[in-house]
């Protein structure tokens, strides 16, 4: 018998039964073909001497919006490989919001050419909600087109859950098209809980059908555990933004909570964080440690069960997809199963020595192997379309009152969280408009539309930034990614705004006269260049924003989830306040 490829000699991880043991992997046309002690008259194509060291399923992020990373899918994916990743489910609805269709279609385009498996989910909510103006929509017929693609997996995240908790608009008719294909839904629902839980798991039907089947932005561990006793996988976030994973596992480690069903996702995650840090085997590290100290677990069983987290629990949960189009699956070291592995140094480091993507080594530690085929963006490269470019003056706030003082709704943005306050303070006003006051923190924010030229835009009030002089502006704004300032200085704010429309999108730091960039030309979202630049880019341009004072590790990141109004509690986008708990727009002043 001959084989394309066989690693020898390594310790393989079996992450169904929570065990390590010596033995030796057979690979033929992708798969794994065998598993256990090889006869010596076997004849392989190539042979990797793996001993002493560990072997793996390769780590799969089952949740990811690969636009927050600022890099290319492709150079996303060279320097996911790196650290293990063999397969990512992306949801591109960032792009989406953007430029549509044609979004999409670079996603697919450059998934076949990764060296790691990139299967996209179809954006379930373009334009995320009606208070906002995206660059595009994606109707019942647009997803229904897209859905039978076999590198799409199925519905991504189905923001709208009032949507489909009440019956409004297509909601329903969009998760009911991708569970009839046998494809999978997947779920975004923040505090839901009870029958409104059931309403929507159950796409409004109130049966004992999940056809919304994960989860991933629980926030508390008890509230994971509801969800996935109501029958959820629940994909534990620890992204850049926010890391929920510290709040939630320790609670499951302490009650002792199952931990099958339960996955390991990025959902956001910056370039400089993947550069330094690594993707999911970060993740995988920082769950280690969290069931060493709060379970009966030596460190290698907790690096097991970590390990399980990021690789068979979310090909279990993706099994549906691969089944409705014959593939073979993924996640685990066993005959028949993808081969998709990766060889570890030992399990305590879990550094990564060789990556192997469908039988082919595509990361030996030094060099990664994928195609460096220029790509067309096409018109994704001229994205950003402002009408009228604002002036300072377009940053007030008119006020008619007779006093000197106005209660004003202020967004309070929270450090390390997507979620905001829903604050009331009273501001100075001033010649007749509402100013900014640095010794409540409340400095202005305004959000433009810069897709169709409409010249809608709004501007409000933000705390929690910390922001003592200077603007910052970005057109990376969640999810409609409409051009998004913030400022104590309107002359500011207006410089910061007009340079990033000059450079066809991205982000930019106005502080003491000087202008600091960040360029992503693709969509305004995602830089054409290398993570080794975009990541230098990206310092300078924080070390620039240090400049205003901020208190905020990454105030880019921060400001940029201020426009998304599916998340508690106010938000603003280029329409306006978003109360997102009464799912309603609220005037700015308070009478």
């Amino acid at each position: 018998m001959s084989v394309d490829l066989v690693l020898r000699g390594g310790m393989i991880v079996d992450v169904v039964k929570q065990r390590c043991y010596p033995g030796d992997i057979l690979i033929k046309d992708g798969l794994i073909h065998s598993v256990g002690r090889i006869a010596t008259t076997l004849r392989a194509a190539e042979t990797l001497d793996v001993a002493g060291q560990y072997v793996i399923p390769g780590f799969i992020d089952p949740h990811l919006h690969i636009e927050s990373s600022l890099l290319s899918p492709l150079e996303f994916a060279r320097t996911a490989v790196r650290h293990g990743t063999t397969a990512v489910f992306v949801d591109p609805h960032e792009i989406a919001n953007v430029a549509g269709r044609d979004g999409i279609e670079l996603f697919l385009k450059q998934a076949e050419v990764a060296p790691l498996d990139i299967f996209i989910g179809v954006p379930s909510c373009v334009p995320a909600t009606s208070f906002e103006d995206a660059g595009a929509s994606l109707g019942l017929m647009d997803v229904e087109e897209l859905l039978p693609h076999p590198r799409v997996y199925g519905l991504a995240e189905m923001m709208n859950f009032p949507g489909i908790i009440h019956g409004w608009g297509d909601a329903r008719a969009k998760v009911e098209s991708a569970y009839r294909l046998g494809k999978v839904v997947d779920g975004h629902a923040p505090g839901v809980e009870g029958r409104d839980l059931t309403l929507y798991i159950t796409n409004g039907k109130n049966d004992d059908t999940n056809r919304i089947m994960s989860d991933h932005e629980s926030r508390t561990g008890r509230e994971a555990l509801k969800k996935r006793q109501a029958g959820m996988y629940v994909a534990i976030r620890y992204g850049s933004a926010t890391k929920d994973l510290d709040r939630i596992l320790p609670f499951l480690a302490q009650q002792g909570i199952d931990l099958d069903g339960f996955m390991l996702c990025s959902d956001d995650l910056d370039a400089a964080e993947l550069y330094h840090h690594g993707h999911v085997d970060r993740i995988v590290r920082r769950a280690r440690d969290i069931l060493v100290e709060h379970t009966g677990l030596d460190r290698e069983q907790a690096t097991i069960q970590a390990i399980a987290m990021a690789t068979l629990h979310p090909a279990r949960y993706f099994s549906r997809f691969f089944r409705h189009h014959g593939h073979a699956e993924m996640g685990e070291i066993a005959p028949g199963k993808i081969a998709n592995l990766v060889v570890l140094d030992s399990l305590d480091s879990i550094e990564c020595t060789t990556v192997i993507k469908r039988g082919t080594v595509v990361w030996d530690g030094n060099n990664t192997e994928w195609s460096k085929a220029p790509c067309d963006y096409g018109r994704l490269l001229h994205s950003v379309a402002v009408k009228y470019p604002p002036a300072a003056a377009d940053f007030a706030v008119p006020y008619d009152g007779a006093g000197r003082e106005a209660a004003v709704r202020i967004i309070g943005a929270v450090d390390g969280s997507l979620t905001t306050q829903n604050r009331v303070l009273r501001l100075p006003v001033k010649d007749g408009a509402v100013q900014a006051d640095i010794s409540q923190d409340a400095i202005k924010i305004a959000v433009i539309e810069r897709h169709q030229s409409t010249g809608l835009r709004s501007v409000g009030f933000v705390s929690g930034l910390g922001m003592q002089r200077g603007a910052v502006a970005s057109t990376v704004g969640h999810d409609s990614h409409n051009l998004i300032v913030a400022g104590v200085d309107e002359h500011a704010m207006a410089q910061a705004a007009n340079h990033v429309i000059e450079i066809g999108g991205g982000m930019a730091v106005a502080v003491g006269g000087t202008l600091t960039a960040l360029p992503l030309p693709i969509g305004g979202l995602m830089s054409t260049g290398s993570v080794d630049a975009v990541v230098a880019d990206y310092r300078s341009l924080l070390a620039a924003a240090k400049l205003t004072g901020t208190t905020s590790k990454n105030i880019f990141l921060l400001l940029s989830f201020l426009a998304l109004p599916v998340i508690p509690h106010l938000k603003i986008t280029n329409r306006g306040l978003v109360d997102v708990d009464a799912f309603a727009p609220v005037p700015l002043l308070v009478e």
